[in-house]
């Protein structure tokens, strides 16, 4: 029962802008296809990579980045350090930018252009330790989201997915940048680190994060699967979903639900960008923070489909980082 139940909150922790906002959307752009190819994404090729990360923690008992350093010394941690901004920068702007810029624009009637740079500022000041009742609120209403996406599944008489059509054309470009989305920033640490609190575990901690895994697909597939039953479009469109099942109040308390979701993602991520930041320029944290939240309002303003493609390269070379990261921890037998 543990087992299950800490699975399922890893699950809920992983819920970022890939689960609720780009998968949906796409889902409205590919089709039915969305399907295959999340099921790649999340289910295949993301429980390998989180299996991977957790063997990581459980060998170990040491969070990710202390691991590249003690095998690979400070230039290996350098390496890792570049190769996650190139994840985490991207992400953060679709997540922390351009979504969040959306639900701000879609509530308050502030322009995109304004709203993204407000919503990087407020995530970054999140993550440099203000407002700490703020995030432990929004991590309690996040919680929302799931039982709320299902319930609005079930109330358009869709209680399965026995009709779901698993076949189709794989949006390759798309599963390597939910790769990215998948082993980008904290959740491989987060992955690696839960794992190795539960190292005493042994194998039962890798069995619970790949479970966390299945259970991020399921909640994934279930977010696209309303889309394509309902019709909907983006930006943003399982907010539209859900609003026509919730009416207007529904809607608007999604979009505060979403925009607790992304502020459980976006703090600890402007964190990361921050500390990798530090890591290969030297400089000291709120520098540093400053040039991550400059960083990311700048790729904020970059077309989605380029990010996305971006995404696709830099998550494979992070996915093999982490497959040679193991890999060279079982040929030479450390602990």
């Amino acid at each position: 029962m543990w087992m299950l139940l800490t699975a399922i909150y890893l699950a809920i922790a992983h819920i970022a802008g890939d689960n609720i906002a780009v998968v949906p959307d796409m889902a409205a752009n590919i089709g039915s296809d969305i399907y295959i190819t999340s099921v790649f994404a999340y289910i295949l090729f993301g429980s390998i990579v989180a299996g991977l990360a957790a063997w990581i923690g459980v060998r170990t008992g040491l969070e990710l980045t202390c691991v590249v350093k003690r095998l690979f010394g400070y230039s290996g941690k350098k390496v890792m350090a570049i190769t996650i901004l190139s994840i985490c920068l991207p992400a953060s702007a679709l997540t922390g930018g351009y979504f969040a810029g959306w639900i701000l624009f879609t509530v308050t009637g502030i322009p995109l252009w304004l709203g993204m740079p407000i919503c990087i500022i407020t995530f970054s000041l999140l993550a440099a330790g203000y407002g700490k009742e703020l995030l432990k609120i929004s991590n309690y209403v996040a919680l929302l989201l799931v039982p709320i996406l299902f319930i609005t599944l079930y109330g358009y008489g869709v209680p399965s997915f026995r009709n779901v059509p698993m076949g189709g054309h794989v949006d390759w470009l798309l599963v390597c940048a939910l790769i990215g989305y998948n082993v980008g920033g904290m959740r491989p640490a987060l992955v690696v680190e839960a794992a190795a609190q539960l190292a005493c575990q042994g194998y039962k901690a890798i069995a619970m994060v790949v479970l966390a895994k299945l259970f991020e697909g399921v909640i994934t597939l279930a977010a696209a699967h309303v889309i394509l039953i309902t019709g909907s479009q983006g930006p943003l469109a399982l907010v539209q979903a859900v609003g026509h099942f919730w009416g207007a109040f529904g809607m608007l308390l999604f979009n505060f639900i979403l925009l607790c979701a992304f502020i459980n993602t976006m703090a600890p991520a402007m964190l990361v960008n921050a500390k990798q930041i530090s890591i290969l320029t030297g400089l000291s944290y709120w520098p540093a923070m400053c040039f991550a939240g400059a960083a990311v309002g700048v790729c904020s303003f970059v077309r989605f489909d380029i990010i996305l493609q971006l995404m696709s390269y830099t998550g494979v070379i992070m996915a093999v980082f982490i497959g040679y990261t193991v890999y060279f921890l079982h040929k030479y037998g450390i602990k």
